[in-house]
């Protein structure tokens, strides 16, 4: 949303250290997101994996932030609990023991400009993943795609994807040498709600 217009000689809300509630509030509002991406890799006994998100900040909210301790402070506690009450709503099974993914990290920074920002989470999970066969499975509530994505599943090296299944959304996927599955999220699309990944680790 743009920013009230001022009149000149007036002073606008305040942007850096000790910025306005009035400019925060307005500057927040105006954050979009534009892109995500997902890293997964696959080990035994746990999946590790990285969630990168884009967003477009033509007001400068995360520059007030991260110029502020307190709000930077304040801003990655919100964004690590909003990410693990996400991650917690999700059924995560692993050779059919449910697993709970865990939030470790959340980092705040731009890419190149101010109003490029980038947020990225780490999560990690112990899971009963061994050698043999193995089936990750994920069911979620299903949802209308805002922006497009990418997710990489990194598997060991001679292991080997046996079967994808990425439930009846709009996603496509693809197998990159027997042990890489990429899977592609486009705006407007929809999730599935549901992903099953079976692979044979050696």
């Amino acid at each position: 949303m743009p920013g009230p217009r001022q009149r000149r000689g007036q002073r606008g809300p305040r942007r850096g250290p000790g910025a306005s509630s009035e400019f925060l509030r307005e500057a927040s509002d105006a954050v979009q997101p534009v892109h995500g991406q997902g890293f997964f890799y696959v080990g035994y006994g746990y999946i590790a994996y990285y969630l990168a998100f884009d967003y477009i900040d033509p007001l400068g909210y995360y520059d007030a932030v991260l110029r502020d301790p307190r709000l930077y402070e304040e801003e990655t506690l919100r964004l690590y609990y909003g990410m693990q009450e996400l991650v917690d709503q999700e059924q995560v099974v692993v050779n059919g023991e449910r697993v709970r993914p865990k939030v470790a990290m959340v980092d705040i920074g731009f890419r190149g400009s101010r109003s490029r920002v980038y947020i990225v989470f780490a999560l990690r999970f112990r899971a009963p993943i061994r050698s043999g066969r193995n089936v990750y499975e994920n069911r979620y509530e299903p949802e209308e795609i805002e922006y497009s994505y990418e997710a990489y599943w990194v598997f060991p090296p001679g292991s080997k994807i046996l079967a994808v299944d990425m439930g009846t959304g709009t996603e496509d996927w693809e197998i990159v040498g027997d042990n890489t599955l990429v899977i592609y999220g486009r705006r407007g699309g929809r999730t599935g709600g549901y992903e099953r990944i079976e692979f044979q680790l050696p």
